[in-house]
């Protein structure tokens, strides 16, 4: 129905999170079916088809409420006015099964009724009864997403059109006026609380698919007689002017209009620092068939929360389960947070740059993991540490944390788990590498990805001040979050995007100029010694990994080995083990790839070199492959390039010696 009812599903199912896949899927099948009324309201169907029965029983494993994961798979429950909601899994079809009453779910503007269909589909068939939508998501070079949707429309409707470049599908259709006495029940539902951190979020309908409307009008005609020329305005105390007025031709009796403001909201909301009352008007007018005008105000209360303050939930309290996933929905917001841009984070990252002894962060993973172990050891030598978070919102199920933007922890020289993220976030980006934020169950933590596409987790709490305590080193820290990576569970973690959220829109506020010198006022120092001399793939790895040697002698690399491949055409992540047994120089045992493509190879080992030649055979393609590896050994890590032998497929691999 809309393109993001598959960007949950592709977030929780493409089963590809930094490597760790939850099973491999070919096609998921997504069926939908509305049956549109002359009112406007829609009857409502999806079904969910998951291409195997493992995967099926993982997530229902996860979601045994099947409602708390269609909720958090589309934007239904937020943009559209749902009743009669029934959600069911399907075990005999390994499906998911929704059926829903969707009110005004088409709406008569400009002489046609209307209905936001989302961008991305494509119209391939359509008669004087209904029309045929098809949307396909690519999730891989191997897996997609693909949703029919059947459209079943009034009698007498004509002259079908889709425009793609709004996502709306409109029609017109033949009716009789109805002239008699009118009434409206209006029904205005606003976020009791919002974010002023968040300020340019709310004013655009693309975040999220529209999810972070400020108000939502439900305007239901309970008449017997058309109400035509339906006029919606609001206003936000003095934070926005009056917004241009929706219009809407009519609303037939017994039918329904859904209006959603998204304002644009003034700089000045930045500036607030705690929480402040604020009344939201809704006004508006309409007129019966006799051309007499009716005219309404509304006033709704609600509270602007300070710039630092953060709230973790965008279910309405009343619709939450307690579920874990309900009550951080929110979190992908935290990308409007990292401020790469803001000067004094400009200004660390130079510092960063200047210890690292200028390594090019970008362009290289040795480089990339140097200039990320600059930025943790600066920050010790800065006495940067964690603290544990302040909470407000308390009397509510959702959280309220204060989070700090990068400015705020430099500062302070503290934050918490996610105020370091943050800032390791920030600093990341803005020397142009790609950075990530994971939020688990108590706890956050940040991942960095590497030129080559492998990932650096970072355990940032590591960092311990004068009133902590001794740190972690950073190959603990690295350690440690690598261990806490591996263990991400379905339903239970996000993985923040930060430069693709920031894309679509969750953007930073704006935040007061500081001067300068600022981090020099604040004590900022660099350590007498500015350039590192330790290779920096070695000095991720904890003091106790010995493997590696010289040109011409042999190392014992039999073991247990566990790590991840990169493609480097399509980016597709994936999985890899293997058990290796080592006689002198010559190498051989077993290996699985993605939990699925199983094998056995041979190889050979010359100092810190290392290759392997593996025969694989697909569970799902029934096929036989051969690779071939070639990397070398770095500590307890064998990384380099690999081929499939006869294809130009090929791309980049970790594996990392298991203890």
């Amino acid at each position: 129905m809309r393109k993001k009812i598959l960007s949950l599903l592709i977030l929780l199912l493409v089963l590809s999170v930094f490597g760790l896949q939850l099973t491999k899927l070919n096609t998921i099948k997504i069926y939908a079916n509305g049956t549109v009324d002359e009112k406007g309201n829609m009857n409502l169907s999806f079904k969910w088809v998951f291409p195997t029965n493992a995967l099926y029983i993982q997530v229902k494993n996860a979601y045994p409420n099947p409602y708390v994961l269609v909720r958090n798979m589309t934007t239904f429950s937020s943009i559209f006015e749902l009743s009669d909601v029934k959600v069911s899994y399907d075990d005999a079809k390994n499906s998911i099964l929704l059926d829903a009453r969707v009110i005004g779910a088409c709406a008569s503007k400009r002489q046609r009724w209307e209905f936001n269909l989302g961008k991305g589909a494509e119209l391939i068939y359509s008669d004087s009864k209904q029309a045929i939508f098809v949307l396909v998501q690519p999730l891989s070079t191997e897996e997609i997403a693909f949703m029919t949707m059947t459209l079943n429309l009034p009698k007498d409707s004509s002259d079908f059109k889709y425009d793609p470049s709004t996502g709306i599908f409109s029609y017109s259709m033949k009716r009789k006026n109805l002239s008699g006495k009118v009434s409206a029940a209006v029904n205005v539902k606003v976020k009791p609380r919002i974010m002023a951190s968040l300020y340019k979020v709310y004013g655009m309908p693309e975040v999220m698919d529209g999810a972070y409307w400020l108000a939502k009008t439900v305007f239901l005609n309970t008449g017997q007689g058309d109400i035509v020329d339906l006029r919606i305005s609001y206003k936000l105390g003095d934070y926005t002017s009056w917004s241009a007025e929706s219009v809407y031709d009519l609303v037939a009796p017994g039918g329904a209009v859904v209006d959603l403001y998204y304002p644009i909201i003034s700089s000045t909301i930045a500036q607030l620092k705690s929480q402040t009352p604020c009344d939201l008007q809704v006004k508006y007018t309409y007129k019966d068939r006799s051309n007499k005008t009716y005219t309404d105000t509304i006033t709704k209360r609600v509270q602007i929360l300070g710039i630092n303050q953060f709230e973790f939930s965008n279910v309405p309290e009343e619709e939450r389960t307690g579920t874990w996933i309900d009550n951080f929905s929110n979190t992908p917001l935290v990308a409007a947070y990292v401020t790469h841009l803001d000067d004094p984070v400009k200004t660390f990252a130079g510092m960063v740059s200047q210890f690292s002894g200028g390594a090019a962060a970008a362009a290289k993973d040795q480089d990339a993991i140097q200039f990320c172990k600059a930025l943790y050891d600066l920050a010790i030598h800065n006495k940067i540490s964690y603290q544990t978070p302040s909470a407000f919102l308390v009397e509510y199920s959702s959280l309220g944390q204060d989070i700090k933007f990068p400015r705020d922890v430099l500062k302070d020289k503290a934050g918490t788990c996610i105020d370091l993220s943050i800032l390791f976030a920030a600093v990341c980006q803005t020397v142009g590498l790609k950075s990530y934020i994971v939020v688990i169950p108590g706890h956050a933590f940040p991942v960095i990805e590497l030129p080559s596409g492998g990932v650096l987790p970072i355990e940032s709490t590591g960092l311990g001040g004068p009133t902590v305590g001794k740190s972690m080193s950073f190959e603990q820290a690295v350690e440690l979050a690598n261990q806490q990576l591996s263990k991400l569970e379905l339903g239970k973690f996000f993985v923040v995007n930060v430069a693709e959220f920031q894309k679509q829109g969750v953007l930073p506020p704006e935040l007061p100029p500081l001067p300068s010198a600022i981090l020099k006022d604040w004590g900022y120092t660099l350590p007498q010694q500015t350039v590192q001399q330790t290779q920096p793939a070695q000095r991720t790895q904890p003091p106790q990994q010995t493997q590696g040697g010289t040109p011409g002698t042999t190392v014992n690399l039999s073991g247990d080995y566990s790590g991840y491949y990169v493609n480097s055409a399509t980016s597709q992540r994936g999985s890899m083990e293997l058990s290796i047994q080592q006689s002198g120089n010559k190498l051989q045992g077993d290996i699985i790839v993605d939990d699925s493509d199983y094998g056995e190879f041979t190889g050979t080992v010359s100092g810190n070199t290392v290759k392997i030649t593996a025969t694989l055979e697909s569970t799902y393609y029934q096929t036989k492959y051969v690779v071939v590896f070639s990397g070398t050994i770095q500590g307890n890590i064998i990384q380099g390039n690999y081929t499939i032998q006869g294809s130009n497929i090929g791309g980049t691999f970790q594996i990392r010696k298991m203890q």
